[in-house]
Order: structure tokens, then sequence, then C-alpha cells
């Protein structure tokens, strides 16, 4: 039979709401979701459950003339409402387009623009912040979502409750594609425009196939994720949704703090979590943490290089945690590349730069600006292509061009690769430092400050020089109830860099300017700090 059949696609389709089906009948009445919502009450679905009320929101879009290829935005924090929404569109061969909370207006008004969004669901708490937004949306339907009851539902929104509870649980029956769009997430737009990553339920499959493996991030259907990145990001959506697709139960923070992590680690025994460095070292200071980290087996970090300290440090609290090492990419369905150790002395090279390898869904090389593969050990940028691979940008061809020369994925980061296949993280290509002539990678900058035992976190960047073109400096957070002078810094680069490596500027600060997943913002900092070198004169 051929495949333009309804029937015959529904036989071997790949969809991502039909893990959720599937999930369903295999795991019926197993926790799949946990949600302490912000008012303290604690809403929990079973499997059965989960997939019944998905179903009732795919039935209410389609009763609303939402259907396969059209786009819903959402502008909310995280809740079960985000979770349904997405994969209730999913069901249906309509996709999700996330609207990040920390956008400025022009960014909403872009984003559902250009997205060519049908409909628009709204948090309750959140509708004030964009009411001047909502009437130059010309043609956009509103939707409702009540989680905290901060606001009632203005007159005309379609309410997300009603949904739920009005529209047939009965599975939805619609042709979907391997390369059908499954979601179109923004990304923060910190060069230009947002651009729209294009994931597909194809790259959904590959990359929840690939977490599976041991030597990538071995999730397991018996794992109690903690999920605290938003969902209005890729990674927030992807590390839910792995988790979800693989028949585990997740725990969904509405808003991530280090106290709230700390009691649902301890509440709910996780066994599993993804957080920035910042979170992390921020569970150190949470009183006994020895205990209350005991449930869990494996700690990933992202968006930096790890610090040796805070590694040193929770070695010392909980020394059975499995820790790895994750470059990441929206562009890459959230895979990249990966490296799991215990202890440091694992780590290869003892350069906490490593990054393991490339997840089963990717291959990787290493190439020099005319897209050739340099030799083993040398620097260059890591270019990626597999089924983890993006679709492309929506809306996008003049960058699509860019990013996919030579039928591979340009990531725009510089790394190594070596003998064995390790790589090892440099610095983005944007991120570094041009001085004096000569190119210095932030990262590694990063690497020798975090050291330091007196830091907490560090991150090094350029600022405008008469001189050096750009000087390097670097600003510190430093731990708790200590005190670090510049000196004292500088002093301890010199002994351990080469002289153009050494920081110009060192700056004590109380908090870096951070994404909603914790990643520093390095291009506001060197907006902040771009007079200092006229300062210090």
């Amino acid at each position: 039979m051929g495949s333009d059949t309804k029937e015959d696609n529904i036989l071997r389709r790949f969809a991502l709401g039909d893990t959720f089906k599937r999930n369903a009948k295999r795991l019926k009445d197993k926790t799949a979701l946990i949600f302490p919502a912000p008012g303290g009450e604690v809403i929990q679905y079973t499997w059965d459950e989960f997939d019944r009320a998905i179903n009732r929101i795919a039935n209410g879009f389609l009763s609303l003339g939402i259907g396969k290829g059209d786009k819903v935005s959402i502008y909310s924090l995280n809740c079960p409402q985000f979770l349904f929404l997405i994969y209730g569109l999913a069901k249906i061969g309509a996709s999700v387009t996330p609207v990040n909370v920390t956008f400025t207006n022009e960014d909403v008004k872009f984003v559902v623009t250009n997205s060519e969004a049908k409909m628009l669901f709204v948090e309750d708490t959140l509708i004030g912040r964009i009411e001047n937004v909502l009437s130059e949306l010309q043609g956009v339907r509103y939707g409702y979502i009540g989680v905290t009851g901060a606001t009632e539902k203005p007159d005309g929104w379609v309410d997300f409750a009603e949904m739920l509870d009005n529209y047939s649980d009965e599975e939805p029956e619609v042709q979907i594609f391997v390369d059908d769009i499954a979601t179109v997430t923004y990304t923060s737009g910190t060069e230009a425009l947002p651009k729209g990553v294009i994931l597909t339920h194809g790259n959904y499959y590959a990359a929840a196939s690939a977490l599976q493996s041991r030597n990538y991030l071995d999730v397991r259907e018996d794992d109690i994720g903690l999920q605290a990145l938003p969902l209005f990001y890729t990674g927030g959506i992807a590390v839910a949704t792995f988790s979800l697709m693989l028949g585990g139960t997740l725990v969904l923070l509405y808003m991530p703090d280090a106290n709230t992590i700390a009691d649902l680690i301890s509440t709910y025994k996780t066994t599993y979590t993804v957080l920035p460095p910042t979170l992390y070292n921020r569970l150190l200071q949470v009183p006994e943490i020895e205990d209350i980290a005991k449930p869990l087996r494996k700690c990933v970090s992202f968006g930096a290089t790890i610090p040796e300290q805070m590694i040193t440090d929770w070695i010392s609290v909980a020394p059975h945690i499995e820790w790895v090492s994750l470059y990441a990419s929206s562009e890459l369905s959230a895979l990249g590349t990966a490296g799991s150790f215990k202890v440091i002395d694992e780590i290869p090279e003892g350069d906490m730069n490593w990054i393991g390898k490339p997840a089963p869904a990717l291959e990787v090389r290493i190439v020099d600006m005319d897209n050739n593969e340099v030799p083993t050990g040398e620097k260059g940028e890591m270019i990626f292509r597999g089924p983890g691979v993006m679709k492309g940008y929506y809306k996008n061809e003049e960058k699509n061009k860019e990013i996919f020369a030579n039928g591979w994925f340009h990531s725009g980061d510089v790394g190594r690769m070596n003998k064995d296949g390790e790589v090892f993280f440099v610095d983005r290509i944007k991120d570094m430092v041009k001085s004096g002539g000569e190119n210095i990678p932030s990262a590694g900058i990063e690497f020798i400050v975090s050291t330091y035992p007196k830091v907490a976190e560090c991150a090094a960047f350029g600022v405008p020089h008469p001189d050096w073109m750009e000087a390097l400096t670097v600003a510190i957070i430093p731990k708790e109830g200590e005190t670090i002078e510049e000196a004292e810094i500088i002093e301890f680069c010199k002994a351990k860099l080469p002289r153009f490596k050494v920081p110009k500027y060192v700056l004590v600060v109380d908090d870096f300017p951070r994404n909603p997943t914790g990643k520093i913002l390095k291009k506001e900092l060197r907006k902040i700090y771009k007079d200092i070198a006229s300062k210090k004169k």
C-alpha cells in the first residue's frame, strides 16, 4: 500500500502524540505528572488521565477550527496546561509557538505574527504584561489559562478549563508525517529578531531514542525527573517531552528556585534533573543538602563550562551522583554532545571544557573557515548532521542557506576533538575576545578563574579598548561569605595563564544578567561595561 492514505499513515506514522497514547495503555495508573501549583495545591495525573486530557484539548482545537498545519502561541510560565496545549496540538498535526515571557512587547508581537499563529493562550498572571500588544494582533483569537486566579477570563476568550471539561477524550485520527512540524520555538533574539526553530515529529523521536543511550544521557522509564527549565524554551519542552515520551514521571516547577527545588527532590525522591551551574551552586547553600540529594542518581549541567569547584563541592556532599557535561542546541533538537563522570579524574585530559561525544542521532566534525576538517586536536567550528538536526528556521531561507552550507548544520561554536573522539568546547565564535591580535576563548578563562576557591561563578567577555581593540574582562560572583579583590584574581591568573590571557579588568558583582534558564547573557555584560576602559584610566 502507498503511504498517502490516512489508514496507511496511521499504521506506521511517527507522531509525537502517539507515544502518550501507548504509555497510557502500558502504564495506565502510574503517575505521569506532578505539579505543585503556586497556591499550594499539588496536581497529579496518571498516565491514563494525562493522555485523556491531551485528547480533550486536541478535540477542542478541532472544534475551534484549528487543524493540521495551524499554529498556536502560548504566553505562560510552567504549568500542566502548557504541556496539554503542546501535545494536544501535536495530536492533530498542528504546532505550538511558545513566547518567551521575558521578551519585549515588540518581540512578542513579532513571534505571534511571524509564526502566523491563529490563537494566543495567555496565563492569567501575565495578561497585564502584554495587554498593549493584544490590540495590535490582527485576526488572532485569545485563550485563557487559569493558574493563580490573578485575573479573570476576559470576555470572548476561550477558557482552557472549559476545553478540558467539554470535549471528547477519544483519540483524534489525523494524517501526520515524520517531517511535519511539531514545535516552532523562537530564539532569544540576542543578535537580531528572534528566529523560529522548526522541530518535526521525526526530530522528537530521534532525540528521545538518543536520550536512552547509556553513553549519552541515560534517561529511563523509572526516572522521576525534576523539570525546572521554562517550557517556552526548546530545552524546557525537550526535557519535559523526552522524559514523558519514555514513560517517566515528571515533577514540573512553576518557577525555579533553589529552596523549592530542594523541597521537591526531598518530597518526590526525584532521580534526574537538568539545571545550569547557577542553580547547582545555589543548591549547595541549602541546609541539609547532603540528605536532600540522596535520591538523585544523575545531574545534567548545561549552558556553561562546569566549574571545577562546584563539582568538588558536590562530590563532598553527594559522591553517588553521576554528572553529565552537556553541550546542546535548540537547532539540534536540544541534543549535542555529552560526557558522564563521577569524579574529576574521569574527565579526559583533566579539561573541564570536555563535553563528551555526540548523541547517537548526530555526528560532528571540526572544520576551518573553508569547511575543511582540521587535524586532530586543533580548534575549529563544530558542525553537525543527523536526524536530530532541525528542519530549519521558520520563514528564514537566507539564514537556512547559511547554516546548512555543504549539508551540515553550522553551530557557530568552536571546539576541538582528540584522537578518541572526545569533544572539548572552546568558545562561541561571537564570545571570543579579540585582544592585541590574539583570539582569547572566554570559556577557557572562565575555567581557570572558576578554580579559585573563593569563586562561585564567573563570566569572561571583551570590552572596547583604544589600544587592544578589546580588553579581556572577568566578572565574578564570590562564594557566600567570601570577599574577593581584583588584585588577587589578577595574580592568580598570572600564575596560571600566558600574559596575553590575563584579564585586564576584574569585576566583583552580585549577579549576572541571565535568561530564564540561568544562562549568563554576555551580550548584556558587554553593554553594561562597554565604557569601563575609559573609566579605569
